[in-house]
């Protein structure tokens, strides 16, 4: 089984615990939850038994109109699906490429999703001397050298938390459709930076398909909603491939309020920046290097005296009921001593510091 952060249902089993029980630093969620318009429609429909007879619409016209408005795109050039996760495969296999280039460490599921679809993975592997952010210069000459059918690239980068500039990822774009392949953009995690973007350019341009999580910014996963951004003949492609009603009506209307809550998105961003400096600087006092980050995460290196990583997830575990990432699963990475968490409210990060401090102490 594939390791992955918010698998509290798995780790309170183990422990005899409730889930609400587990504090969970592994999952990078907005700890805001669901904004309260968007809470009050997904109850009020819930509690609606006409409602819950009829079948979702399978256009998703109300989320593909408010997606469209927020970002500037024709809603025919979005297609939703249950998570950003399993629009994988469907684009996978609209594109039908041979190789596909991906800078690692990674999600994991880039590498599960391109062996079920008989894809080559081709590591580009990043550096701890580069703080794990991509090197334009030395990947698009390997995407020159590689020729590969597709390059997949996140930004914000996971686990490192490290970002692209939009013209950083141009390049990267102009190298990949010179090549004849196609630039798959994994932006989960960009809406704490949405200046980086490139979600315009993949609705008017062949060649850039943009992935994104709807779930992970309005803090309710458990919704599982993401999107695709492409040229209107790509997502009609896209689109083909899905199932006919992948998404719930429920978890429609829900992140359709969502979306249409401006003040709630700025809010997120600011609180998010705060709480990240507030958070990295308590890591540093422990003597945890703490890598550069623009999203709503923080990747951590141990030093060599500290608990590994699976050690000190379970010691936390056990003994402050908290879930961190141990990141030994990522690919490219030195087992044991690296992790990440997330960036949660500021009284739950203060009880990540404290709980720390007592199993590695302070610096």
């Amino acid at each position: 089984m594939i390791a992955h952060g918010g698998d509290v249902w798995r780790v309170s089993a183990e422990l005899g615990v409730d889930p609400s029980e587990i504090l969970d630093f592994s999952a990078n969620i907005n700890p805001r939850g669901l904004p309260p318009r968007a809470r009050e429609r997904l109850a009020r429909d819930a509690s609606d038994a006409r409602l819950l007879s009829f079948y979702p619409d399978p256009s998703a016209r109300s989320l593909r109109n408010a997606l469209g408005e927020r970002l500037g795109v024709a809603p025919d050039a979005i297609a939703v699906g249950p998570g950003a996760e399993s629009l994988l495969a469907p684009i996978l296999r609209y594109l039908r490429p041979r190789r596909a280039l991906i800078p690692v460490p990674a999600f994991s599921e880039y590498a599960r999703v391109c062996q079920q679809q008989q894809v080559e993975f081709v590591p580009f592997p990043l550096t701890r001397a580069e703080l794990f952010q991509t090197p334009l210069d030395r990947l698009t000459k390997c995407i020159e050298s590689e020729s590969p059918g597709i390059v997949l690239l996140n930004n914000p980068h996971n686990p490192s938390g490290a970002v692209l500039s939009a013209d950083g990822v141009r390049r990267i774009l102009d190298a990949t459709n010179a090549a004849g392949a196609t630039l798959l953009l994994d932006e989960a995690f960009v809406d704490y930076v949405p200046g980086l973007s490139l979600a315009c350019e993949a609705a008017g341009r062949a060649g850039l398909v943009v992935i994104r999580s709807l779930t992970k910014f309005f803090g309710c996963p458990g919704l599982r909603v993401g999107y695709a951004i492409a040229h209107p003949d790509s997502i009609c492609a896209i689109q083909s491939l899905l199932p006919t009603w992948p998404v719930t009506q429920l978890a429609m209307d829900a992140l359709t309020e969502a979306v249409g809550d401006y003040q709630y998105a700025e809010d997120s961003i600011r609180e998010n920046a705060a709480q990240r400096e507030l958070l990295a600087d308590g890591l540093r006092g422990l003597g945890l290097f703490v890598f550069p980050s623009s999203a709503n995460y923080l990747f951590l290196e141990l030093r060599a005296d500290m608990p590994a990583g699976a050690e000190l997830r379970a010691r936390l575990l056990a003994r402050h009921r908290i879930l961190i990432r141990n990141c030994d699963s990522y690919e490219g990475l030195s087992p044991g001593r690296y992790i990440r968490v997330a960036v949660r409210s500021q009284a739950e990060n203060s009880q990540l510091i404290w709980s720390l401090t007592r199993e590695i102490g302070s610096a």
